[in-house]
């Protein structure tokens, strides 16, 4: 039994050094989510739209272009992208209707959660180009100013979200980033 004191001194050491390597790498992850959380926490990005007080869009108020009824139940459990627009739909009206499709198009197995709706706003047929372009766009055309009103108002272009339960949540311009509204629409469609 040849054993050195200073083989036996280190032995303690080497023990008081592991331990406090594993209470250091149990307690690293926590001090970083301290250190995130209260001192300096990310900066959280705006959404693209504009989040709205929730209200029931007034379904009896909607009617489709052979002049039924938009009934709430056809569409329940639906998102709906809503576009306000005239009938004679200029170059601006047209892209926004491109972006409607392609958010929709870019939500991949979750495109068949979102209904696209065009609110025509006067008394003007759409072009049958157009609507060839847009095969799964459903017009409407509003019976009252009410639903105008509500929905940004008569001369003001936007385009609306409508949740699964029939709210007007969210409002956005007629020209937002693409990339910003497709993101922020998927994230909202699998809610």
């Amino acid at each position: 039994m040849n054993q050195s004191p200073h083989a036996t001194a280190s032995n303690p050491t080497k023990g008081r050094l592991i331990l406090l390597a594993i209470i250091a790498i149990g307690a690293l992850p926590l001090l970083a989510a301290l250190y995130f959380r209260y001192v300096s926490p990310p900066e959280v990005k705006a959404t693209v739209g504009q989040p709205l007080e929730p209200v029931v869009l007034p379904f009896e108020l909607l009617r489709r272009s052979d002049g039924n009824q938009l009934e709430h139940r056809q569409v329940s459990g639906k998102w709906l992208v809503i576009f306000a627009a005239p009938g004679g739909c200029d170059a601006r009206c047209q892209h926004t209707l491109y972006l409607t499709r392609q958010a929709r198009t870019a939500q991949g197995r979750n495109m068949e959660r979102i209904d696209r709706l065009w609110l025509i706003t006067d008394t003007t047929p759409p072009a049958a180009t157009l609507l060839a372009a847009h095969p799964d766009l459903v017009l409407v055309h509003a019976t009252d100013a009410k639903l105008m009103d509500l929905l940004g108002g008569s001369n003001s272009r936007h385009i609306n979200l409508v949740d699964r339960r029939g709210l007007v949540v969210f409002r956005y311009p007629d020209n937002p980033d693409p990339t910003a509204f497709i993101r922020e629409l998927g994230k909202l469609v699998k809610l």
